[in-house]
């Protein structure tokens, strides 16, 4: 017997317990990633707490319109909906004996309220989706949410924005995420670093010069990962070196910078004076710890990117505003997006994009260049913020922008390179 608080439970269901909390958690709004690597250390079983957490909230909207038609009363006590959706999902997605789903969930909550009637309810309810499955697919069929397995005021909006290819769009972010890494050439050679790749038997794939991997969730399981020879980066992520060609020796802010991925890929391909700022100190301390093993060397300021009280006032070359957003385009990692995010958070964060940029633009030269970058797929974020800049500088030019929609390999992005003309 094991205890977590003042529950008692067997090691067979031990996970579970977890498992409830980690999705109770998120239900009540805190974020999926952050209470995963929490919990993470206390779990027997990791590959199964995280295939039934996130898988539920891959799953949310599906699993949701299931619920609240076995469920159509408000149920206050939020625990009791998560045990019902880990049934759901496990009934409906895993291979697990199906009378198994039930008889565990079951013995769980008998533990953990020792109320009978409550138990029952969650035996009835689970018993009631064994017997009505076809039915209730086929009742669900016209419903968008459960036809997409999307919020219906993202569908609306990529359907606005890509009316072409919204489904493309919605079926690779309901996908899981494949592992990008980025090989630091500094050190090692990118064949080469391949050839560690293939004698350790590590699946990956190769997009141009970017590598991703098939299988690997572990990253510390790849070859010289400690010693800094690679990181782990998204693939789209890692377009920002072909973007914009920094020149060596330049000034270069690092806007947002945490937790360094662009700040290090910048560093590992270029000889540069790179201060990087970020209002989170905790978020800091990561970056810190990536410099330290990939030997690299940067300016580390805390502060807010829509102030100056952190800034010495001398003007920079390139500045990189990676603005927090939506996190629209990282769906596939971060499924609780679609559970957590509303419609009313894009205006949001529309208005904290515009406030750092236009803070930011004052600390650029003339002629120097400023890179937007945002991991949302939605244009009030994107090309609509480009454009109201442009209608507000006189001395804004845009020389390029790229949308990369999210891939089975890659998450979504935007980039645009904005450059500040001498007038």
């Amino acid at each position: 017997m094991k205890t977590i608080g003042k529950v008692f439970y067997m090691k067979p269901l031990a996970d579970y317990y977890i498992i409830i909390e980690i999705i109770t958690n998120v239900l009540r709004g805190k974020n999926l990633v952050n209470e995963f690597n929490y919990q993470v250390d206390r779990v027997l079983n990791v590959g199964k707490v995280k295939d039934i957490t996130f898988g539920v909230f891959r799953n949310y909207n599906i699993l949701a319109s299931i619920f609240a038609l076995l469920v159509p009363k408000k149920i206050n006590e939020i625990q009791l909906k998560s045990i019902i959706l880990i049934g759901l999902y496990e009934i409906k997605y895993t291979n697990k004996v199906e009378y198994a789903v039930t008889n565990d969930l079951v013995n769980i909550t008998s533990r953990l309220y020792k109320n009978n009637q409550i138990k029952n309810f969650i035996n009835a309810v689970l018993r009631n989706y064994l017997r009505s499955q076809k039915e209730l697919d086929i009742k669900l069929s016209s419903d968008f949410e459960y036809k997409y397995n999307f919020p219906l005021w993202m569908i609306n909006k990529l359907t606005h924005d890509y009316k072409d290819n919204y489904q493309d769009i919605i079926a690779s972010l309901n996908g899981k995420p494949k592992l990008g890494i980025r090989v630091n050439q500094r050190k090692i050679k990118l064949l080469d670093y391949l050839a560690l790749l293939d004698s350790s038997n590590i699946k990956y794939n190769k997009v141009n010069d970017f590598i991703y991997l098939m299988e690997l969730s572990n990253y510390k399981l790849l070859p010289k990962f400690e010693q800094g020879y690679v990181s782990i980066q998204d693939i789209h992520a890692q377009e920002l070196i072909n973007f914009v060609d920094i020149e060596n020796g330049c000034r270069v802010l690092d806007a947002c910078s945490a937790p360094g991925g662009k700040a290090c890929q910048i560093l590992e391909n270029k000889s540069v004076d790179i201060t990087c700022l970020d209002i989170d100190n905790s978020r800091l301390d990561k970056l810190r710890q990536n410099l330290i093993r990939l030997n690299l060397t940067a300016n580390i300021k805390c502060g807010d990117a829509r102030n100056n009280d952190w800034w010495d006032h001398k003007l920079y070359d390139y500045v990189i505003a990676d603005v927090p957003c939506s996190a629209s385009g990282t769906i596939k990692k971060n499924p609780d997006i679609k559970y957590i995010r509303t419609v009313d958070d894009i205006t949001n964060f529309v208005k904290l994009q515009r406030d750092i940029v236009h803070n930011l633009w004052k600390m650029l030269k003339s002629n120097g260049i400023l890179i937007y970058i945002t991991c949302s797929i939605f244009i009030d974020e994107n090309k609509n913020n480009i454009d109201y800049f442009l209608d507000k500088y006189r001395n804004m030019q845009l020389l390029d922008e790229k949308v990369l929609l999210p891939q089975d390999y890659a998450d979504g992005f935007y980039y645009a390179k904005l450059k500040k003309l001498a007038i």
